[in-house]
């Protein structure tokens, strides 16, 4: 496995290997480096003959593989990225995997995108004993995330100090984009040369309170009750509606979410193709493929019961004399239990 290090310095070096699997979660850097492979690999003139992106979600490798033994037109490569994978499982498949791998084509740069493999399937060990391998796993909020922010700063001229770091991480989450987005209108406003501390942090980063009702849900379905309780204190933090309508407003959010899982357990069961996942949840299908690898871990069963307990919360709501913040904690704790370690 590669780290992106020596993936980069490779490029530059323009050390281009003829197949990739980028694997991880950290789709800011991931898309980064697609984009960085794509201008080393392919002149932007011709970009439209010589690149595409194909999901695979149907469970047929034929189209991608065979565009990728394609003469590039006018070009001397060609990129071909391909997700949906990660399911894969008949032999036939994984056979014909095996043969382009043991001869890829010098002419196309065949990259394989996901957001996690199974290591106990087949596709997985194949790829990654055939292809150039590199990491893009989410920052750790603890150490990893606060260290890029000032990595970040520190690039354009300005500085945080860690303490700030820290709560700009807890503020926003670890998503690298919001991340970026967020320090660069922080830049902006102390004008590029400047320190960021807590108070600009305070007066510039509006918690999203959307994005949050995301980052919640996500939570809650990772089990994750420390971090979904946090991100409720977030949205709490500064209420513009009465407790009541912001709590109906968070119930619904997470409501809506659980539905789209459902949707797209229901269909991922059907072995819909990402591209019709991503239509019918709202996504695109680089996201997609994040949101799908999340949820094809979690029984239906699971969900199911998590949207009876939403609906028991609504009534509450509406009804109970608890205080609706309590319902809503009380919710989380019901959805994401604790998980207790065996000795």
């Amino acid at each position: 496995m590669k780290s992106q290090s020596d993936f980069f310095r490779n490029l530059e070096n323009k050390k281009i290997a003829p197949v990739y699997l980028f694997d991880g979660s950290e789709n800011f850097q991931r898309d980064q480096a697609l984009n960085k492979l794509l201008d080393g690999a392919v002149d932007q003139s011709v970009r439209q003959f010589n690149h595409a992106v194909i999901s695979v979600a149907g469970g047929d490798l034929g189209e991608a593989l065979g565009l990728a033994r394609q003469y590039p037109m006018i070009s001397e490569r060609r990129m071909v990225v391909v997700t949906g994978f990660e399911a894969i499982s008949d032999d036939t498949q994984l056979e014909m995997l095996k043969d382009y791998l043991r001869d890829p084509a010098e002419t196309t740069v065949l990259v394989f995108v996901t957001s996690g493999l199974d290591n106990r399937r087949n596709i997985a060990t194949i790829l990654k004993k055939g292809c150039e391998t590199v990491s893009f796993e989410q920052l750790d909020e603890r150490e990893g995330a606060p260290e890029w922010i000032r990595q970040y700063v520190g690039g354009a001229g300005c500085s945080i100090d860690p303490a700030s770091a820290s709560y700009l991480t807890g503020m926003v989450g670890v998503d690298m984009m919001t991340l970026s987005n967020e320090l660069d209108k922080l830049m902006a406003y102390i004008g590029f040369k400047g320190r960021i501390t807590r108070t600009e942090i305070d007066e510039v980063v509006r918690h999203s309170r959307e994005h949050s009702s995301f980052e919640l849900t996500d939570a809650i379905i990772d089990g994750d009750r420390k971090r979904a309780l946090t991100l409720l204190d977030l949205i709490f933090a500064n209420p513009t509606e009465s407790t009541q309508t912001l709590s109906l407003m968070i119930l619904g959010a997470i409501a809506s979410n659980y539905r789209r899982i459902l949707m797209a357990k229901d269909l991922m069961r059907q072995n819909a193709p990402n591209s019709e996942v991503a239509k019918a949840v709202g996504m695109s299908p680089y996201g997609v493929t994040k949101f799908n690898e999340r949820i094809r871990k979690i029984d239906t069963e699971r969900i199911i019961r998590g949207i009876e307990r939403i609906s028991r919360t609504d009534l509450a709501l509406k009804t109970s004399l608890a205080t609706p913040r309590l319902q809503l904690e009380l919710l989380i704790c019901e959805l994401c239990p604790v998980k207790h370690q065996t000795r």
